[in-house]
């Protein structure tokens, strides 16, 4: 499975390596209880929010991180 901006946040939450990305451009994302219940959101779905901080150059830059990441 690749990682990209349509992958669901629980999907990478539950890759060590995918987790390691988002936790490097949102320090703490994966500890945050807020974020269980954004587990069936893809990644771009997330950004959408205003509440979630992810600037579309954060998600570029997880995006990037992610396709490097052999699965």
């Amino acid at each position: 499975m690749k990682f990209d901006q349509n992958s669901k946040v629980g999907d990478l939450l539950a890759n060590d390596a995918a987790k390691a990305v988002v936790d490097k451009h949102l320090p703490g994302f994966s500890t945050n209880p807020m974020t269980g219940m954004a587990g069936g959101f893809s990644l771009s779905q997330l950004a959408a929010f205003p509440q979630a901080g992810v600037s579309a150059e954060t998600l570029a830059l997880i995006v990037a991180d992610l396709a490097a990441i052999e699965q």
